[in-house]
C-alpha cells in the first residue's frame, strides 16, 4: 500500500511540474503564434517605443538586420531566426537548421502589443513548426521533432520573459546631482 501511495505521489508531481512543450496556436489559422496586449498604466506609447528599442539593440547581435519596419513611436517589426541543435548518444551536439520567426511590437499609451509569428522551419517552402507535433504525417521523426518543439518553446518563452522583463522596468532617470 505504501508503494502504491509513493507511486501515485510521484505521479501527481510529476503531472503537477512537467513543462508544456507545445506551441501556442492562433485559433483561426492553426498555425504557431504567441501574442499578448500588456496594460503599462500612466506610460506614454513614446516611453514604451523607447524600452522596445533599447531591448532590441541589446538582444539581437545585429539589431539593424532584424528590425525590418520602424515606424517611430508607434510599431517595430522584427524578422529574426534561431539555431535548432541536436546531441548525438555521445554528447556530441550539431547544428541541424534555422527556425524563423516575425516578431511585431505596437506601441499605444497605456498598452503594447506583441505578436510572435510565422514561425517556421528553415526551409524552401513555408513550414510551420506545429507540424513537428503532428505524429500522424508520414514524415514524422520521432527520435528529432520532439527535440526542435522543446527547444523551440523554451527558446520563444525566454525571448518573451527577456522582454517583458525589460518592458516592464521604468527607465533609470539620470540624477542632476553632481
Amino acid at each position: 500500500m505504501k508503494y502504491i501511495l509513493l507511486a501515485c505521489t510521484f505521479f501527481i508531481v510529476n503531472m503537477a511540474t512537467a513543462q508544456d512543450n507545445s506551441f501556442s496556436t492562433n485559433a483561426e489559422t492553426g498555425l504557431a503564434e504567441y501574442s499578448k496586449v500588456v496594460p503599462q498604466t500612466g506610460v506614454t506609447a513614446a516611453t514604451l517605443y523607447e524600452r522596445g528599442l533599447t531591448w532590441i539593440n541589446e538582444y539581437y547581435p545585429n539589431p539593424t538586420g532584424t528590425i525590418k519596419t520602424n515606424e517611430a513611436g508607434e510599431k517595430l517589426v522584427c524578422k529574426a531566426r534561431f539555431k535548432v541543435i541536436l546531441t548525438d548518444k555521445k554528447g556530441n551536439t550539431s547544428a541541424q537548421s534555422y527556425v524563423n520567426y516575425n516578431l511585431t511590437f505596437e506601441f499605444k499609451d497605456g498598452k503594447y502589443r506583441y505578436v510572435l509569428d510565422r514561425i517556421c522551419w528553415d526551409k524552401p517552402s513555408y513550414y510551420d513548426v506545429t507540424k513537428w507535433e503532428n505524429k500522424d504525417d508520414p514524415m514524422y521523426q520521432a527520435d528529432t521533432y520532439p527535440k526542435y518543439v522543446e527547444q523551440t518553446v523554451t527558446f520563444l518563452d525566454e525571448l518573451i520573459a527577456a522582454f517583458e522583463t525589460v518592458m516592464n522596468t521604468p527607465a533609470k532617470t539620470k540624477s542632476s546631482d553632481w
